[in-house]
């Protein structure tokens, strides 16, 4: 499964990111962490229920869980996954899940399905405004230079995550 959120587009299948057609470096345990918050959107994950699915049969402390949601607010923005005290953590940015390559999503021969983080198929068919995101999400840059403008917090908390990671 495929999804296209903002100008990202996530391939689930092989735990991919890509902003503006261009792969994004993303280790494979956010990347599993996203892959369960854009399946169940409308779902409150628990801590326990992220340490289960991507972490099994591995003891690791309640600390990689925020560090791995940090990480995937840094990339997304912090509105990105809200909070819910003793809860867990939902995802939410609007996204479009499709099936099949991204040849087949640009030729239209899968119409992809718009979720929300309040839950289920927004509608069968793309608006305008989905479609355009789908489109440009699949698009190839127009210019060479087309990095991430992330503010000084931003690239020491991914300087952190990435030394974290190295060093585990």
């Amino acid at each position: 499964m495929k999804f296209a959120f903002k100008d990202f587009l996530f391939d689930s299948k092989e735990l991919k990111l890509y902003k503006d057609d261009r792969k994004l470096n993303l280790k494979q345990k956010p990347a599993q962490i996203l892959e369960l918050f854009l399946t169940a959107p409308q779902t409150i994950h628990s801590k326990e229920d992220i340490l289960e699915k991507v972490w099994p049969d591995r003891k690791v402390t309640d600390q990689v869980v925020f560090q791995n949601i940090g990480h995937l607010r840094a990339l997304f923005g912090d509105d990105a996954i809200k909070t819910f005290s003793r809860k867990g953590y939902q995802w939410q940015i609007p996204c479009t899940a499709f099936e099949g390559t991204t040849e087949a999503q640009t030729s239209k021969q899968s119409l992809p399905q718009s979720t929300n983080p309040a839950g289920g198929v927004l509608d069968d068919k793309p608006s305008e405004n989905e479609a355009t995101v789908t489109n440009n999400a699949l698009k190839k840059p127009e210019s060479v230079s087309k990095l991430p403008m992330f503010g000084l917090v931003g690239i020491l908390v991914l300087l952190a995550v990435g030394v974290y990671f190295t060093l585990s």
